[in-house]
């Protein structure tokens, strides 16, 4: 390998998305968006008051809900493929960054009336990967940070588009 060249790892990998993340997150901003009154409370995310909350930054919606525990990629997929929820039947599985994403609005406390549980293993699908189920878990060292952890099964948190 010639001197300068990255090599990246899983766990490389992981850390490197983690870091741009963080990054991506911060220099965006910490925005803040009027409420319906007017008032500009920081938040990021409001409810529709329909089973679904939109991120205000993204446009995305994320079920309020999650389906029970799932064992397997295809059942995951299935459950998103068919849910209806809010008028909407055009839900997916979230990345791993969308789901790092949802974390990170939560830790800022910029979820506003928002009230969904975020902690927890979900499973996600990436376009040009296998989909995985895991956790994005605070970082033991007390660190305001963290680090995605894979386990073997989970919840879906869908969202649209």
């Amino acid at each position: 390998m010639e001197p300068g060249t990255i090599f990246f790892t899983g766990r490389n990998l992981l850390k490197s998305l983690t870091t741009i993340c963080l990054l991506a997150l911060f220099l965006s901003g910490c925005a803040t968006y009027s409420s319906e009154d007017g008032s500009s409370d920081g938040a990021r995310m409001i409810s529709l008051a329909n089973g679904v909350c939109q991120d205000l930054r993204t446009g995305k919606m994320w079920e309020v809900g999650s389906s029970r525990t799932l064992h397997s990629l295809e059942d995951a997929k299935k459950y998103a493929a068919t849910l209806k929820v809010g008028g909407y039947d055009d839900w997916r599985l979230p990345t791993v960054t969308e789901l790092f994403e949802l974390y990170m609005v939560f830790d800022l406390k910029q979820n506003g009336a928002c009230d969904l549980k975020v902690e927890g293993t979900y499973w996600s699908d990436e376009p040009d990967l296998q989909g995985r189920v895991g956790t994005w878990e605070l970082d033991d060292n007390c660190d305001p940070e963290r680090q995605y952890i894979p386990k073997a099964k989970g919840r879906v948190r869908a969202v649209r588009p």
